[in-house]
């Protein structure tokens, strides 16, 4: 039987994903269009195709995916339901509590097969360097021209790896319908932790916790948060002053937000939305 769901990516964070499930096959996609296909052949190999799931040929050319695409043909709206419940967190050094996602995953086998082996987080992938910190712009004032600053992105990553270190702590939570977690195992987790029942307010509500001590840490992961809006409006369980700070802040973005509009389980202010993908539409096609 085919199950839908959707998971979102870290390791960096790159949003969320939805799957199409039958066992020895599955279907990706990042906005709901175009799928990805990935079939287990009769060898055992694993192969890797692309599909609009309107063209009739990847059955032909693998053995066991016609169940897929009866899947893929049959399936519900998007998005998707979140099924990704087993988060792993980094710690703060101080509080032991969360302080930014580092990944997930969708069982408890999952996690106990996941070897941890870079307790890094990581804001960005490598080769992406669109990100800007206005606050972080305004504090530098006029640099040195012959001097070149750190990026924004390496500012924010340093600033919360060290909020977790000298030796980062990083634990799987099982987190349930009320928002809650359970700790289990992970890297340098203490007996005392483990078992540990925390409140859903225990738990950063986007990616990285908020609250910082100096103005300037805050601003720059509200920032981050800001960047990443288009992305984040996919989640399912935001309070609706976030979702709508979020739509805000993803109509400056309005490409990214064309891509990810599809995968939305709500939408505040549909009418300013629309303006933005109006635009974004004239944007691509230009």
């Amino acid at each position: 039987m085919a199950q839908y769901y959707s998971i979102r990516r870290f390791c960096p964070y790159q949003g969320v994903i939805q799957v199409v499930d039958v066992g020895n096959a599955r279907a990706y996609s990042t906005d709901g269009r175009h799928w990805q296909v990935r079939v287990q052949n009769a060898s055992g190999r694993l192969r890797w195709h692309a599909t609009d799931c309107d063209a009739g040929d990847l059955a032909s050319r693998e053995t066991n995916a016609d169940q897929l695409m009866r899947a893929l043909n049959e399936r519900p709206p998007i998005p998707f339901p979140l099924a990704d419940r087993f988060e792993l967190w980094l710690l703060h050094r101080e509080t032991r509590l969360p302080l930014a996602i580092v990944k997930s995953r969708v069982t408890r086998e999952e996690t106990e097969s996941d070897r941890i082996t870079n307790p890094t987080w990581q804001p960005f992938l490598m080769s992406r360097n669109e990100f800007r910190s206005p606050a972080l712009e305004a504090a530098r004032g006029h640099c040195d021209p012959q001097v070149r600053p750190p990026r924004a992105q390496d500012v924010l990553e340093r600033q919360v790896n060290l909020a977790g270190r000298p030796l980062p702590v990083l634990q799987w939570f099982e987190r349930l319908e009320d928002g809650s977690g359970i700790g289990h195992g992970g890297m340098r987790v203490e007996g005392g932790l483990t078992g540990r029942h925390l409140p859903a307010e225990a738990f950063p509500e986007l990616l990285v916790d908020p609250e910082w001590p100096q103005g300037l840490e805050r601003a720059l992961v509200r920032e981050y948060h800001e960047w990443n809006a288009p992305f984040l409006l996919a989640h399912q369980r935001l309070r609706e002053d976030t979702r709508r700070w979020l739509e805000t802040a993803a109509r400056q973005r309005p490409e990214s937000l064309l891509d990810n509009y599809p995968m939305y389980p709500q939408v505040l202010d549909a009418e300013a939305m629309q303006v933005t993908l109006v635009s974004a539409k004239l944007i691509k096609a230009s």
